[in-house]
């Protein structure tokens, strides 16, 4: 079976049925794009807050704790002040994606396991192997996203849809 991952939506998509069979959660997926979105500024320009909040269609609240989290991770540079803004810090595009999901999904404030067996509390706890397999699966998921950087996944500037995008 073949997967697929989707970054409008966060999720991981089987070719075969089309169903989510593992779903990021909003945290990871608005930090991608943020930092999808940053690898487009020229090196001399920075971005705001604003900017991504209207430039991906999401509240400005929804990104200040991430862009937070990424200036303290080092990903991108903040400038404070009247000019100040953001933009991706020297080295954030050769950052393995593997390792940009599992920081996101760590930093968030939702769960990051994808079998929880304390909600509700499970009976079988003392004998079932379904989390390791699970953490063994999500590890693996990991590893195989770190085959790409944050480079890896931009898209040329000349592509049609990437130009419109980038003017609206």
């Amino acid at each position: 079976m073949n997967f697929s991952w989707q970054l409008k939506t966060g999720k991981i998509i089987t070719s075969t049925t089309q169903q989510s069979a593992m779903q990021l959660n909003r945290f990871t997926d608005l930090g991608l794009r943020v930092l999808l979105s940053l690898q487009y500024l020229p090196e001399s320009e920075l971005s705001t807050v604003e900017n991504l909040a209207k430039q991906l269609n999401v509240s400005r609240n929804h990104l200040v704790k991430i862009v937070y989290f990424m200036a303290q991770a080092g990903w991108i540079e903040s400038f404070k002040g009247r000019n100040g803004g953001i933009r991706l810090a020297a080295g954030s595009q050769q950052l393995q994606l593997g390792s940009i999901v599992q920081a996101l999904e760590e930093a968030s404030s939702e769960i990051t396991t994808l079998i929880n067996c304390q909600q509700p509390p499970c009976s079988m706890t003392e004998f079932c192997f379904l989390p390791k397999l699970f953490n063994q699966a999500q590890q693996a998921f990991y590893a195989s996203l770190n085959q790409y950087t944050l480079k890896q996944l931009q898209v040329p500037a000349t592509n049609q849809a990437v130009i419109k995008w980038l003017t609206q």
